[in-house]
């Protein structure tokens, strides 16, 4: 079971490390330094490899280090951007006109943490060049205890600290941010994501707010990179139709849409189609962000939209935007509660056209496995037929997930694999 405060224990103290690591994290104990060993920053030969390794050990001394130092260091731990549920891309560029750009962070800070490194003697993180390589990377490659009893012992320091300024406060901010950031996807705050997609050129880009206990929508979940990538590689599909009408179900952050709407303005295909992102009213407003994001509107015949459209009371889509049946239904990851079998096949009666056809991508969760045997029997009481199954394989932020695809359509609608 996922506790995204595993990591952390409540009876066991970190051990000392060898270095400039502290020997207490506690906040009733002073922050003593223990100097840091001739191997740590007096080898010069690490001056000729400027994108070697480091540890957090490498970082400076929270004890001695200036407060603006010490922020630089948090800035630069910052999570670089997510991409397809992991911190780690190694296209990222890490010039420092670059890394600036994605912390946030001005050169003269980075010049500034360079020439207190170099004057501690400090020779892995002497140069902005050194420090733009390495540390950024720390934030996914350390050891999360590591990291986490640095953050504290910057939170240990400063919450101690009789004067407010705004360098202090900005420095809680921070060290607070990364430590939550280390919690888990649950945890976290708002974030940006990458998505890269077989057979699609263009990168996704989703925002997702801070996640609450109800709104689960408002995370990317696995299931959508699994069923955006099908589409997107098996695309001829969809290249071949004009005049479709398209509607997802449950759309969350919109990936899958999204997905298909790029790889449609990318073929220069999909000429007078729609694409009807839909969701709950607590999701539509992040929706329509990334709908914006992603430039999704930038071709007159190719509309698409994001609004609500409630399960159990459809009434008010429908006004919106008429009783039409449509040509293609995308839903991904849509069963976590017992209710939503029987609401699933409600809309698929509903809005798939005779000749239609219905995309499922579904995790095979065993929590749920009771919930999907009684979606498989509606759907098959609703006179739809499986025409395609597949065991797939992908990734989610909590690790390694196994998805059941299917292809569905009405019955007699003869519709060719």
């Amino acid at each position: 079971m996922f506790d995204p405060l595993d990591f952390l224990s409540g009876s066991e103290k970190p051990s000392a490390c060898a270095g400039n690591q502290m020997r207490s994290i506690s906040s009733d104990t002073l922050v003593t330094v223990i100097q840091p060993q001739e191997s740590a920053y007096n080898d010069r030969d690490l001056e000729e490899e400027v994108d070697a390794p480091i540890g957090v050990i490498d970082l400076p001394h929270v004890a001695i280090a200036p407060p603006s130092v010490v922020l630089t260091a948090l800035l630069l731990l910052r999570p670089s951007i997510n991409v397809n549920f992991s911190e780690r891309d190694d296209t990222i560029d890490r010039s420092v006109e670059s890394v600036c750009r994605e912390k946030d962070i001005t050169v003269s800070q980075i010049e500034a943490f360079a020439s207190w490194c170099s004057g501690f003697g400090m020779s892995v993180l002497d140069t902005p060049a050194k420090i733009c390589a390495r540390v950024p990377g720390l934030a996914s490659t350390a050891d999360g205890k590591d990291l986490l009893m640095y953050y504290t012992m910057v939170l240990s320091k400063y919450e101690k600290m009789q004067t407010a300024d705004q360098v202090n406060e900005r420095i809680l901010k921070e060290a607070s941010m990364r430590i939550s950031e280390k919690c888990g996807r649950t945890a976290q705050p708002a974030m940006n994501r990458i998505f890269k997609i077989g057979g699609l050129r263009t990168g996704v880009k989703l925002h997702e707010p801070a996640l609450t206990s109800d709104n689960l929508g408002l995370k990317t979940w696995g299931a959508s990179l699994v069923l955006a990538r099908k589409l997107c590689e098996n695309f001829s599909k969809f290249e071949r139709q004009r005049d479709l009408r398209i509607l997802e179900l449950g759309a969350g952050t919109g990936l899958v849409g999204i997905s298909l709407v790029l790889k449609m303005l990318e073929s220069n295909s999909g000429h007078n189609c729609s694409m009807h992102l839909t969701d709950l009213p607590e999701i539509v407003t992040n929706l329509k962000e990334n709908v914006k994001i992603n430039c999704c509107n930038s071709r007159s015949d190719l509309k698409v939209y994001a609004d609500v459209l409630d399960w159990t009371n459809p009434d008010s889509f429908e006004k919106t935007y008429g009783a039409h049946k449509f040509d293609v239904l995308l839903i991904a990851d849509p069963v976590y509660s017992p209710q939503h079998p029987q609401w699933i096949v409600d809309m698929i009666s509903k809005f798939l056209s005779p000749r239609g056809v219905l995309y499922l991508e579904v995790p095979i969760r065993q929590k749920y496995h009771d919930e999907r045997q009684h979606l498989w029997g509606l759907i098959r009481d609703a006179s739809l037929q499986v025409i395609k199954e597949e065991l797939d394989e992908g990734v989610d932020d909590w690790g390694k997930v196994s998805y059941l695809y299917k292809k569905i359509v009405p019955v007699n609608a003869n519709q060719s694999d």
